[in-house]
């Protein structure tokens, strides 16, 4: 935990700490369920854990799991302590043997999982009293879904703003619109559950069914997205295509960022989002005029205006797709400047995300050094010197730094192993 930045290191120790203190303040109005609850609350045990066992991957980024289904149904059958022992438990075995997740991640997962199941039991209860799940009680289940999923959502939303240093409510509804639909399928198959219970446990068994069904339907469409995601990246190498020199642009670009990130000890999820913002940067040049593009020489005014509009036409395509649209903000500033020269809107200093320096120090790199049709790549000393005369102008000072480093070292390497082959011949 000490590898994470001082806030979300607190953000992350406050929820857990939530989560120990609300479960023990349930505890002291607990009841011993009779038999039949305890075999309904050690199936839902198996569905969640089982759920989370085994997650649907809807990208390389975005998983989901199903395990809202028995947690939803906990809530609304048991008392809040009852309800968030078992989604706690759930989300610790699931994620155990799921993969070798740190123990803060597991520990995150399981306190955001049990506030929200304790919310919703506690919103039920409140609202409908000790009466069982029932149909007549539609109004007060809604309730308690909604309250489950909103602080579910809110408090990954705030830990995930704080790994990629974003406003946490920023196009909340963009974030979530697609995932809506399957969640409201699972609540409801939740609450469905819970009705139908009553006293004969095994009735559980029978909601396995459309859960498999769902998880069955739900890889489908995650098949769809991927293969969108691959055909948009594909299509950001096509387009570097359009001009043979800048033909592999982009994939280089992507590389090079990649690398920054990584000694830059950015998080995963920073690193993964620069990698794939990079390798589409470009991808509005799809509309840009071929004499802009290939002309062979400096741009005037209404040309460099031209080829301006690149980042807009990128953001406006990227932003309709719900594997890019993080990204797409990335693509429209990365042509933005530290010291606010840059465009389309002029951002500068800490507006400017950090990611948008990690992929503008390796554009302008890879731009310097690959040969044009007015000029030759320039030698590493020369782009040196350029990049460090754009510190704290162009780009952050860090980010230049540590480039720089990593390309003395590459050369460095180049040179020794030139030596060796010399030697050896």
């Amino acid at each position: 935990m000490r590898s994470l930045r001082p806030a979300m290191r607190r953000y992350i120790g406050a929820v857990m700490a939530a989560a120990v203190t609300a479960t023990a303040a349930a505890a002291l109005a607990w009841t011993p369920p009779s038999q039949a609850s305890l075999v309904t609350g050690l199936l839902l045990l198996v569905m969640a854990s089982a759920a989370q066992i085994w997650p649907l991957h809807l990208s390389t980024k975005i998983k989901i799991t199903v395990d809202d289904l028995p947690t939803f149904a906990a809530a609304l059958l048991f008392d809040p302590f009852s309800a968030m022992i078992i989604a706690a438990a759930s989300t610790l075995i699931g994620l155990r043997y799921r993969n070798r997740m740190r123990w803060y991640n597991r520990g995150f997962n399981a306190a955001s999982t049990t506030l929200g199941t304790g919310l919703a039991a506690l919103v039920y209860r409140g609202l409908a009293g000790p009466l069982p799940p029932a149909m007549s009680a539609a109004v007060i289940m809604l309730a308690a879904g909604v309250a489950k999923y909103a602080l579910q959502a809110v408090l990954v939303d705030v830990v995930v703003a704080l790994q990629l240093r974003r406003r946490p409510f920023e196009r909340w509804w963009e974030v979530h619109r697609r995932d809506l639909p399957y969640e409201s399928s699972l609540y409801l198959l939740g609450a469905l559950a819970a009705v139908s219970v009553g006293d004969e446990p095994i009735a559980l068994v029978l909601f396995a069914i459309p859960m498999v069904a769902m998880l069955v339907s739900m890889r489908e469409t995650a098949r769809v997205r991927e293969q969108t995601r691959n055909t948009i990246l594909e299509l950001a190498d096509l387009i570097d295509l359009r001009d043979p020199y800048t033909h592999g642009h982009s994939q280089r670009v992507a590389r090079l960022a990649e690398r920054l990130a990584r000694r830059m000890k950015l998080e995963s999820a920073q690193i993964a989002l620069i990698r794939d913002a990079a390798r589409v940067h470009d991808i509005g040049k799809i509309g840009t005029n071929d004499v802009v593009l290939l002309k062979k020489g400096p741009l005037d005014d209404d040309e460099r205006k031209e080829m301006q509009r690149h980042v807009g036409i990128g953001h406006k395509l990227l932003s309709h797709i719900p594997e890019f649209f993080e990204g797409a903000e990335l693509v429209l500033a990365h042509h933005e400047r530290h010291d606010g020269k840059g465009y389309p809107r002029g951002l500068a200093g800490d507006e400017l995300p950090l990611e948008v320096s990690v992929i503008s120090v390796a554009d302008s790199y890879d731009a310097m050094t690959t040969d044009r049709p007015y000029r030759r790549g320039l030698p590493w000393a020369a782009v040196r010197a350029e990049l460090l005369r754009g510190r704290d102008t162009q780009w952050r000072a860090r980010a230049v730094d540590l480039f720089v480093e990593m390309i003395d070292e590459d050369m460095a390497a180049a040179a020794k192993q030139d030596i060796i082959l010399v030697a050896a011949g």
